[in-house]
């Protein structure tokens, strides 16, 4: 998680300004830096493997509560399983 720590200190530096202009948009933030915002999850993820491969980026929902998951779950993106599910 270390890696994202600029692009999450930049998501939380601007949350203020994201909430006033963007709010449940997803923003996109890569080496520190907001990149831009979008109206649904997989525009943000497809622009952000577009331009930035396999990252590391950071997407996160604006005004969206935080998650917090069980120690032991994964989180893996329908999207990531294909068709098939599991």
């Amino acid at each position: 998680m270390s890696v994202l720590r600029d692009d999450i200190a930049a998501f939380d530096r601007m949350k203020a300004d994201l909430e006033d202009k963007h709010q449940n948009e997803w923003v996109v933030f890569y080496g520190g830096k907001f990149v831009d915002a979008f109206s649904d999850f997989e525009s943000a993820a497809e622009t952000a493997v577009d331009r930035f491969d396999a990252g590391p980026f950071l997407i996160r929902q604006v005004g969206a509560a935080p998650i917090s998951l069980p120690g032991g779950m994964v989180f893996t993106p329908s999207h990531v399983l294909g068709t098939g599910g599991v």
